[in-house]
């Protein structure tokens, strides 16, 4: 890693005060009482997990749904941080704008943020597309790339993108799909190289200096955590991050 190259002024102490403040605000009980309860799933929960009350039940269903309230704002989560990025702005939804938008001298790209790579069906890919294809239409983005970015997704030494064409749509190279770690080394790139236009799939990316930049963007992340939490992130959650991220 040389000099160069260097995130250490990457706040992120705004996202994630964000992301505490309403995870921790959340109402479980009253999200749960506002649902409908399965009735088969518990009797089949607690069958395979021995709850002995419905009390034992309550606390796991409770715990379900504070976890799908955080996994909801995680997706903006990771937009945020990517409009943390030098050249990178973020947009709320409802703007009219892609989620991340990337002027970066000769870089210029818009993408569409999924935290995960299995997030997106048929139909949910289809009109990603369509979305992605009306801006590059827009005069603003004229010359840009657009891409779905799917921050943990598994990624092809083969291939580190591809273009991104659901069933029915026709492929373009100025719309592909991004694992996460192939999008950061590209969006910190120094030298503002773009997919298919100045770089092709199956060059060696992983020998960039700006591999490592999802890395040093994950470390920021831990700190941040532990600086208004004072929970330090353990080495086992840390491991994960190659399972999700690939190294």
């Amino acid at each position: 890693m040389t000099p160069q190259f260097n995130l250490a002024k990457f706040d992120l102490a705004d996202v994630v005060e964000s992301l505490l403040s309403r995870t921790k605000n959340f109402d479980g009980d009253k999200a749960s009482k506002a649902n409908l309860i399965d009735p088969f799933a518990a009797a089949l929960e607690s069958a395979i997990n021995g709850y002995k009350s419905e009390a034992e039940w309550k606390a796991t269903e409770h715990q379900r749904t504070r976890q799908k309230n955080l996994m909801n704002h995680i997706g903006d989560l990771q937009q945020s941080i990517i409009g943390k990025l030098p050249g990178w702005i973020s947009h709320e939804s409802g703007t009219d704008m892609p989620d991340v938008v990337g002027r970066r001298g000769k870089q210029l790209m818009l993408c569409e943020v999924k935290n995960k790579h299995n997030t997106m069906n048929s139909n949910s890919s289809a009109e990603t597309y369509d979305v992605l294809e009306n801006f590059l239409t827009r005069p603003e983005f004229a010359g840009f790339t657009a891409g779905v970015v799917a921050v943990i997704s598994p990624i092809s030494r083969d291939s580190y993108f591809r273009p991104f064409a659901p069933a029915g749509r026709k492929e373009r190279k100025d719309i592909v799909y991004l694992p996460g770690r192939v999008f950061y080394a590209i969006a910190t790139d120094p030298s503002e190289r773009v997919p298919y236009k100045t770089l092709e799939p199956n060059e060696n990316l992983s020998s960039w200096e700006s591999w490592m930049a999802i890395d040093l963007m994950m470390e920021e992340f831990w700190l941040e955590i532990e600086k208004q939490t004072n929970y330090k992130t353990p080495n086992w959650i840390k491991r994960l991050t190659v399972q999700a991220l690939g190294d």
